[in-house]
C-alpha cells in the first residue's frame, strides 16, 4: 500500500511540474508561468493601455484620485506584464500574462493590482482586505501588501504608489534588480520560484526619498529607476511632471534664489510708488516707503527699481544698505512686513496659478551663507536660525491663507535649511502657531568629512562640530522646534565633480544613524545621472536603505557584485573596496580651505589638516587616507581592471565594466595629477628647481588626460559640472602660471 505522506508527495510533484500554470501549494510557492491574468481597474479609463498613458490628460494638482489610481494602477500592470516575461523569456507574446480588467470575474491564476481605496469599492476584494487586517497594516502612504490566497495573487498598496512598489517588490523577489538607469544595468534571473510564507507587508522607514535638484536634467530611465528603487522625490523643473506624478514623485521647488526671484532688487518696481513720476498707469502701491530711505531714481533712467523704491526692504550692514545677487550676498530686512507680504504674496501666486502648481513642497532657503540685518528691529528677533524660522513660519501662513480661499488645494511643506549660519539651533520658543507637521528643517552636513562617521569622536576638525549641532536640533532641552527632519547629505558636492568616491560603509552606519535619531526625508545633493560606472552603488545603496535602513548590508553588496560581474565578482569586489578607500578623503581635496584652496590661495602649508598630508600619517585623531596612500591604492584598482578585462564576458558585462573603467581613469588622473603637483609647488618653494621641474614634468600626462575627461564631469549638475577634468580640479589656471615660470620657453599646454 501507499503511504498517506508517498500519496501527498506524487499530488505535489504533479502539480509543480504543470508547464502552463502558476500552482500554489499550501500558499506559499509560487511558480511562474505565462498563463497568469493581470487584473487592474482602468476606469474612468476606456482600456488599460490608454490609462498607462492618460497621464498628460489628468489634474495632478486636483482632486481626481480615480483618473490617478487608474492611471498609476495601470502602468503598475504594464510594468509587470513586460518584466515576467522578460523574466519567462516568453515566446508566444501575445497570449502571455493576458491583461485583465477588474470589472471581469477573477479567474483561478490572477495577479491582482489594486489599493485600499479602490479595492473597498469592489465587493470581491473586501475579503482580502478584512481577513488580513489591511486597513490597520497599511497604516503609512506608499505602503503595501502582497496576498497569496486561492491560487491568486494580490497586491494591494495603501495608495496608488504603494501598488506600484508593490509590483516592483514582486519582481525584485523573482530576483529582477535595476541597478542603473542603463539597461545593461538591469539584471533578469532566470529563477522563476517564488515563495511566500505569509502575506508581505512593507512600509518605507523614510517618508522622503531622492534627490536634491533644480534643473531639467534627468531622463526617463533615470525617472524609471528611481521609481523602480522606490525613490520619490524630484524637481518640479522636468517639464513632464505629469509622468513624474504618474511613477509617484513628489516634486519639489525652490533653493537660495527667492529674494533674487521675488524682490530683485535691480528689477522694476511693478506699482505706482507714491513718490515717483512716470509709473502711473501700474496698480496702486499697497506699500507705505520709507521717506528717511527713499532716494527716488538714483541712476535717472526713468525706471523705478524694488531697491530704489523700497531700500528700506533690504539688511542694513553696518549702516549701509547692502543687496543680494542671485542667491549670494545680504537678506533682506526679514522685520520688514511690507518686506514679507510682497515675497510671500508672489511666492503663493506661483503655487496657485504660476509656473509651481504641482509642487508639493517648497525648499525656502535663504541667501547661501548670507549676512543678517543688523537694523534695530531685526536684532531683537534672534540668531539667524531664530529669523529663518519666523521667516518660515509667515511663509507658511500665506500658502494656509491661499489654501483657505482656494487659490490652492493641496498640502505644501516649506522646507528650511540647517546650514552654514543656521546650523545652531533656535534659541527661543517659535511662535506659537508654527505648523511643526509642514515646516520641515533640511540638516545639510556641508563641511563633513567621508573618511569617519558623522558621529565618530576622533574626528575633531570636521565631524564633531556638525554632530553636536546635529544633536542641539534633535536632543538638547530645550527643544524649541518640534518637527520633523531632512538630511541633505553632499556624496557629490559640487566640487567633487562626479569622482568616483564610493560610500557603502558611510551608508550602512550614518543612514541607520539618522533613522534612530528621528530623520524621516532624506535627499543628496548633485545627483549624478549618466555614465555612473562603479558610482551606481551609491544610488542603489541609498535608495535600498531609505526604503529599510535594517537591511543585511553584506547579502546585499554579495548579490550586487554576483549581479552584475558574474565570474568576474569577487575581483571587482576587491577593486569596489580599494576605489572607497582611495576617494574617501575627497572633500579634503578640494573643498572649502582644503588643500586645491591651498593651492590657489599659495598658502603654507598644503597640507596643514591631519586628515590629509601626502605621505602616510596616522594620528590617533583625525586619521584620514593621504594622498600617497589614495594613489597606492588607485593603481592596484588599476591592476585589477586590466586584468578582469582580458577576459571576454557577455555584452552588458563588458558595457558595466567599460563605464567602471572610464571613472577609474578619471580617479587616477586626478590623484596622480595633485599628488605630483603639490610636490612641484613644494620643491620651488624650497628653492629646489630641479627636483620642482623634474616633479612638473611627470604631472603633465596626467593633466592632459584630465583636459580630455569631458564627459563625466558633465554628468550632475550646472553646480557639479565642469568643461573638462582639468577645470575640475580648480587648479588650472595655477598650474599653467606655474608651468609658465617654471619652465619657461620649454613649456607649452
Amino acid at each position: 500500500m501507499f503511504s498517506y505522506r508517498y500519496i501527498v508527495k506524487l499530488v505535489i510533484l504533479v502539480v509543480f511540474s504543470t508547464i502552463w500554470t502558476l500552482t500554489a501549494c499550501s500558499g506559499n510557492r509560487l511558480e511562474l508561468t505565462p498563463a497568469w491574468r493581470i487584473y487592474v481597474n482602468a476606469k474612468p479609463f476606456p482600456t488599460i493601455a490608454e490609462a498607462s498613458k492618460a497621464e498628460q490628460d489628468i489634474d495632478w494638482s486636483g482632486d481626481q484620485y480615480k483618473k490617478m489610481a487608474a492611471c498609476t494602477h495601470s502602468f503598475a500592470a504594464k510594468e509587470l506584464h513586460t518584466f515576467l516575461k522578460k523574466l519567462c523569456r516568453c515566446e508566444d507574446q501575445d497570449s502571455a500574462f493576458i491583461l485583465m480588467s477588474l470589472s471581469t470575474p477573477l479567474t483561478e491564476n490572477a495577479i491582482v493590482l489594486t489599493d485600499l481605496k479602490t479595492a473597498q469599492e469592489n465587493p470581491d476584494l473586501m475579503h482580502v482586505i478584512k481577513d488580513h487586517q489591511l486597513v490597520a497594516k497599511l497604516d503609512s502612504k506608499e505602503s503595501f501588501a502582497i496576498v497569496s490566497e486561492q491560487r491568486r495573487l494580490y497586491i494591494i498598496g495603501a495608495d496608488r504608489t504603494g501598488t506600484l512598489y508593490g509590483v516592483y517588490h514582486l519582481l525584485e523577489s523573482f530576483g529582477i534588480r535595476w541597478y542603473g538607469p542603463e539597461p545593461f544595468e538591469e539584471v533578469i534571473p532566470s529563477h522563476k520560484i517564488l515563495h511566500i510564507t505569509k502575506p508581505v507587508i512593507q512600509k518605507p522607514a523614510f517618508e522622503t526619498r531622492g534627490f536634491w535638484a533644480w534643473e531639467d536634467r534627468g531622463s526617463r530611465d533615470f525617472y524609471l529607476w528611481m521609481a523602480r528603487n522606490r525613490m520619490n522625490f524630484w524637481t518640479i523643473a522636468e517639464p513632464n511632471r505629469p509622468f513624474l506624478k504618474k511613477i509617484g514623485m513628489r516634486l519639489t521647488v525652490g533653493g537660495h534664489q527667492h529674494f533674487h526671484d521675488f524682490l530683485n532688487p535691480g528689477a522694476e518696481y511693478p506699482y505706482n510708488h507714491p513718490a515717483f513720476q512716470g509709473d502711473e498707469n501700474k496698480k496702486k502701491d499697497p506699500y507705505r516707503y520709507s521717506k528717511k530711505e527713499y532716494k527716488g531714481d538714483k541712476d535717472n533712467d526713468g525706471i523705478l527699481t524694488f531697491f530704489e523704491a523700497h531700500p528700506e526692504w533690504y539688511g542694513l550692514i553696518d549702516a549701509e544698505r547692502k543687496t543680494f545677487k542671485y542667491e549670494f550676498g545680504t537678506n533682506i530686512c526679514t522685520s520688514n512686513s511690507d518686506a514679507v507680504s510682497e515675497l510671500t504674496k508672489r511666492m503663493v501666486d506661483q503655487l496657485a496659478e504660476g509656473k509651481w502648481q504641482q509642487a508639493n513642497s517648497l525648499n525656502f532657503w535663504p541667501i547661501d551663507g548670507g549676512d543678517w540685518c543688523q537694523c534695530k528691529n531685526c536684532e531683537p528677533l534672534g540668531s539667524p536660525t531664530d529669523r529663518l524660522l519666523i521667516l518660515v513660519h509667515q511663509v507658511h501662513q500665506a500658502i494656509e491663507e491661499g489654501r483657505d480661499s482656494g487659490r490652492i488645494n493641496r498640502d505644501i511643506q516649506v522646507i528650511f535649511p540647517i546650514y552654514h549660519e543656521t546650523l545652531p539651533p533656535p534659541t527661543r520658543p517659535l511662535p506659537e502657531e508654527f505648523n511643526y507637521e509642514n515646516c520641515i528643517g533640511t540638516i545639510f552636513p556641508i563641511k563633513r568629512c567621508y573618511v569617519h562617521f558623522l558621529d565618530d569622536t576622533l574626528c575633531t576638525e570636521y565631524n564633531t562640530r556638525i554632530w553636536n549641532d546635529f544633536l542641539g536640533w534633535t536632543e538638547q532641552r530645550p527643544k524649541y522646534y518640534k518637527g520633523q527632519f531632512f538630511i541633505g547629505e553632499y556624496f557629490n558636492v559640487s566640487r567633487i565633480k562626479s569622482l568616483p568616491v564610493l560610500y557603502p560603509t558611510i551608508m550602512a552606519h550614518d543612514i541607520p544613524l539618522y533613522y534612530r535619531y528621528g530623520i524621516r526625508h532624506a535627499h543628496y545633493m548633485h545627483v549624478y545621472t549618466s555614465l555612473l560606472g562603479m558610482k551606481r552603488l551609491n544610488n542603489y545603496l541609498f535608495a535600498r536603505l531609505l526604503w529599510n535602513p535594517e537591511l543585511k548590508m553584506d547579502d546585499l553588496m554579495q548579490k550586487y557584485y554576483h549581479d552584475l560581474y558574474g565570474p568576474a565578482a569577487a575581483l571587482m569586489q576587491r577593486l569596489y573596496e580599494n576605489m572607497e578607500y582611495a576617494m574617501s578623503s575627497v572633500k579634503q581635496w578640494r573643498h572649502t580651505d582644503h588643500l586645491a584652496q591651498r593651492i590657489i590661495d599659495d598658502k603654507k602649508p598644503l597640507f596643514h589638516l591631519q586628515h590629509l598630508k601626502l605621505k602616510a600619517y596616522h594620528p590617533v585623531e583625525n586619521d584620514g587616507v593621504d594622498l600617497e596612500e589614495s594613489l597606492k591604492a588607485l593603481q592596484q584598482c588599476r591592476e585589477i581592471i586590466d586584468s578582469v578585462r582580458q577576459v571576454d564576458y557577455p555584452q552588458d558585462i563588458e558595457q558595466r565594466l567599460a563605464e567602471d573603467d572610464q571613472n577609474l581613469r578619471y580617479a587616477e588622473n586626478t590623484v596622480s595629477f595633485y599628488y605630483w603637483f603639490t610636490q612641484a609647488i613644494e620643491a620651488k618653494r624650497r628653492g629646489d628647481m630641479e627636483r620642482a621641474e623634474s616633479h612638473f614634468q611627470r604631472t603633465i600626462p596626467y593633466a592632459r588626460g584630465l583636459e580630455a575627461e569631458k564627459e563625466i564631469v558633465q554628468t550632475a549638475s550646472s553646480h557639479a559640472n565642469a568643461a573638462d577634468g582639468l577645470k575640475a580640479t580648480r587648479v588650472e589656471a595655477v598650474y599653467k602660471k606655474f608651468g609658465n615660470e617654471l619652465l619657461r620657453s620649454d613649456w607649452e599646454w
